[in-house]
């Protein structure tokens, strides 16, 4: 882990392998290590940047920092801007994917490409009304945050469960479920998805910037078979917006397939970055308008 020092806290982060630069944005409740088999799978390949959100992992957020999803996502700015990352392909999880999208947003010329993956619709609305309501009424209940508090039920449930097909190692769940060692830290998972839940003006305002400044950025729409946010209308909503858009579905694999699932995720995302974004890129430095509909990847459909 590396650390940089920013006005929102100071960032942990890790930072491996050469080649086309990939950020990787952890939902809740992981941190950067959830991305262990993604790393390892792209780090061959790509310069692969994984940074704990401020008050995460080994992040330490700044005096001032609150917890805003606004604030997390200038977070992210300013980290990219400190380290001088241009033309990256941003991945964004769970939370990681409103809170990213927020942020590529602000600075769409750095974005080469962006993976959105196991993430809700944005706004919640339509069919995205329920998941609002679970997470506002239910998962960020005072006895869902009593028993997250006592138990470590999430983090627990995420290392555990979640890669029951491949699970992982006794020590790499101890080091994941670990990173949550504290109230405070239990409490920060909880009051990230209620924020999700409860910040409409937030939510509403990234789709529509979303929509204004990213629509042509390459996009690659990466989800688990089984994801319930499949079922809530995930997909066919970034596809409205994004008018370049792939379609990956992770067989067999519920909402984080970044956990079991990491090497296959690692891979459709390197050939999806040689297939798709260098076509754009090179679209882009001959001037040339981009091609709406061109035939997606082989390995992936665009429903």
């Amino acid at each position: 882990m590396r650390r940089v020092t920013i006005p929102s806290g100071e960032i942990a982060f890790v930072d491996e392998g050469e080649g086309p630069p990939v950020l990787l944005l952890h939902g809740a409740p992981i941190t950067s290590l959830g991305f262990v088999r993604v790393i390892r799978g792209l780090c061959g390949q790509h310069r692969v940047i994984a940074p704990d959100l401020p008050g995460f992992g080994q992040s330490l957020p700044g005096a001032e920092f609150r917890g805003s999803l606004r604030e997390y996502a200038a977070s992210v700015v300013e980290f990219c801007r400190t380290l001088g990352l241009e033309r990256v392909v941003m991945f964004g999880g769970d939370a990681g994917a409103c809170i990213g999208l927020a942020a590529a947003a602000t600075m769409p010329s750095s974005i080469a490409g962006l993976v959105v993956a196991d993430t809700v619709p944005i706004p919640l609305n339509g069919r995205a009304w329920l998941v609002k309501m679970i997470l506002k009424h239910v998962v960020t209940s005072l006895p869902a945050r009593v028993l997250n508090r006592r138990l470590n039920l999430l983090p627990w449930l995420v290392a555990t469960v979640d890669p029951i097909r491949r699970p992982f190692s006794a020590h790499e769940r101890a080091v994941l479920i670990n990173q949550y060692d504290s109230y405070d830290d239990r409490d920060r998972v909880l009051d990230l998805f209620s924020a999700m839940a409860r910040d409409d003006a937030f939510m509403r305002d990234t789709a529509a910037v979303v929509a204004e400044r990213l629509a042509d950025t390459p996009t690659l729409l990466l989800f688990g078979q089984f994801d319930p946010m499949r079922l809530a209308g995930s997909i066919s909503r970034f596809q409205q917006v994004f008018r370049h858009s792939t379609v990956a579905i992770i067989r067999h694999e519920k909402h984080f397939p970044i956990l079991a699932a990491g090497d296959e995720v690692a891979t459709m995302i390197s050939e999806w970055v040689r297939t798709r974004t260098m076509f754009h890129e090179a679209q882009r430095l001959a001037g040339a308008p981009p091609t709406p509909g061109d035939r997606p990847a082989s390995g992936f459909s665009r429903a």
